[in-house]
């Protein structure tokens, strides 16, 4: 068989598992056959010339052949034998086997919140192109995910997201090991901003010397603390407060100045919204 392509729409049940398989496929190009093959609906359509954005994720693997794919957050790159690639949901991308190779691609497709908690951990626009997988054991995973795809019995629904969360756990470590230098690069942000807390810090510049933009920053620092930039020195600083509070005499204004808050208001309000007190009545309850 040289292709299958199936989606289907998303029912209540799906909802519940926090990832859902939308599409899943397998097709083999012989070199100098067209590409893509026609056999995919309208919103999973493209051509070379104007590219597509998708609405989920796809994980494809590269069986057998030599291609390129390009995206907007990575340019071109050079795709083998054994390679897997990521689409982002929202990311413009174009991608086709070398005519003199053709190739064999298997793919699988989803969305849902764990999805996307898993996929902006690990996985980076800037680098979708993930090499040094199993092959045999990726591949494998795959025809599972499509033949569980295929059986389409509510029943069936567990063991398909158990074996996609499976795919991702194969193909992550290796994604990781690839960006390893963006998450370096956000273990240092949290020791900058763990050690100058009280400070107004430049978010736009901290990224800069960090060698990526701010909204990147942002995206990887969420995926691997669970607090925005903002939020995390937010974190530290009313830790600090309340340790403060509790141990020293120090007034509720000379507190705030030590913490980082532009304003005795200020810190007042953040405090009793996050915490459900007034810094005063805080000490108090706690003395």
């Amino acid at each position: 068989m040289d292709f299958l392509a199936l989606y289907k729409p998303i029912d209540n049940f799906d909802l519940g598992w926090g990832l859902r398989v939308t599409d899943v496929g397998y097709t083999n190009i012989r070199p100098g056959e067209d590409y893509p093959p026609r056999h995919h609906p309208d919103p999973y359509m493209f051509t070379w010339q104007t590219g597509r954005q998708l609405a989920n994720w796809q994980i494809v693997f590269i069986g057998r052949g030599e291609g390129v794919i390009e995206t907007a957050g990575a340019g071109a790159i050079e795709l083998e034998s054994g390679d897997v690639f990521v689409l982002f949901p929202g990311e413009w991308h174009r991608y086709r086997p070398k005519e003199s190779t053709g190739w064999t691609e298997r793919w699988c497709g989803f969305s849902g919140a764990y999805a996307s908690q898993v996929m902006g951990a690990f996985f980076s626009v800037e680098s979708p192109v993930v090499k040094g997988v199993d092959r045999t054991v990726v591949r494998r995973r795959l025809r599972t995910v499509a033949k569980l795809f295929m059986d389409g019995r509510t029943s069936s629904v567990p063991s398909l997201v158990a074996e996609t969360i499976g795919l991702l756990t194969d193909v992550a470590p290796f994604a990781a090991r690839a960006n390893g230098a963006y998450f370096n690069a956000i273990a240092a942000v949290c020791d900058e901003l763990a050690s100058r807390f009280s400070e107004n810090i430049d978010l736009e510049d901290l990224s800069r010397r960090h060698g990526m933009s701010y909204p990147l920053l942002r995206r990887l620092f969420k995926a691997q603390t669970g607090f925005s930039p903002h939020a995390y020195v937010m974190e530290i600083r009313l830790n600090r407060a309340k340790a403060l509070l509790r141990n020293t005499t120090r007034s509720v204004k000379e507190i705030a100045v030590a913490t980082g808050f532009s304003s005795l208001a200020y810190f007042t309000a953040t405090f009793k919204n996050r915490l459900g007190a007034s810094p005063r009545a805080w000490r108090v309850s706690k003395t």
